[in-house]
């Protein structure tokens, strides 16, 4: 999917990284985010994790399910690590989730229309596997962006209308739309996200939103080696 306002287009780790909260509340870079030089292979993954008091790992940015080794690395962190994994995926297409214990299913939109504008792609295999994914027993979450006059309330209903016509206490929640791209869109307001909750909570039981400037609980880091690190980790292979 190309989505028009996906925040990887600003920034390639994680939103929640202090250096990118700033820019969330300003003018986003006047250039796409540069892409990675590298990934990790599975084995440099695992050798991180190892090191860590981790609880639960959650597989995210661009689209973490079309990994070839996506059942691989689930496996691994489930038998090495031991931990619960969350992916958050637009479930165009489903991997093997033996080893996933929670799936976040972004729905952009339910009119195709709008979602073949906003994506590039048609929603009908997306809504199908929602589905399949909540008949297949995990535990299940829909998020959802609010733009304002474009995936504004009425839209935003109809995902909680189609979400509640499967199960009413699927979790749902609705973030607010940051500056990305070259898009005419603001962010919504305070007032708006309020409406679009409590709008969603007519048909749904469990509806969260975020305004888009809260406190964090917690610090959020990097973990990714920087540059100097990973050419020692090749050089060392080449010894």
């Amino acid at each position: 999917m190309e989505c028009k306002g996906c925040l990887c287009k600003r920034e390639i780790w994680d939103s929640l990284l202090k250096e990118n909260l700033l820019t969330h509340l300003n003018d986003p870079p006047k250039e796409p985010a540069a892409p990675p030089e590298r990934f990790l292979n599975l084995e440099e993954v695992m050798q991180i994790l190892s090191t860590l008091d981790v609880a639960l790992v959650r597989l995210e940015g661009m689209e973490p399910t079309i990994d070839p080794q996506y059942l691989q690395l689930t496996e691994a962190i489930h038998q090495r690590i031991g931990c619960r994994i969350v992916v958050a995926t637009n479930i165009c297409e489903l991997p093997s989730l033996e080893h996933t214990d929670m799936v976040v299913a972004g729905i952009n939109a339910i009119t195709d229309s709008l979602h073949k504008e906003y994506t590039g792609i048609s929603n009908k295999n997306i809504l199908e596997n929602l589905v399949k994914v909540y008949e297949s027993g995990k535990r299940l979450e829909v998020t959802s962006p609010f733009i304002p006059d474009y995936i504004g309330l009425e839209e935003t209903e109809r995902i909680a209308k189609f979400i509640a016509g499967i199960d009413k206490n699927i979790s749902y929640v609705i973030f607010p739309y940051y500056k990305a791209g070259d898009n005419p869109w603001r962010r919504p307001t305070h007032e708006e996200m309020d409406q679009a909750g409590e709008l969603a909570k007519k048909y749904l039981t469990n509806v969260r939103y975020y305004y888009g400037d809260e406190e964090l609980d917690f610090q959020v880091d990097t973990i990714v080696p920087d540059a100097a690190t990973f050419q020692k980790i090749v050089e060392s292979r080449t010894h």
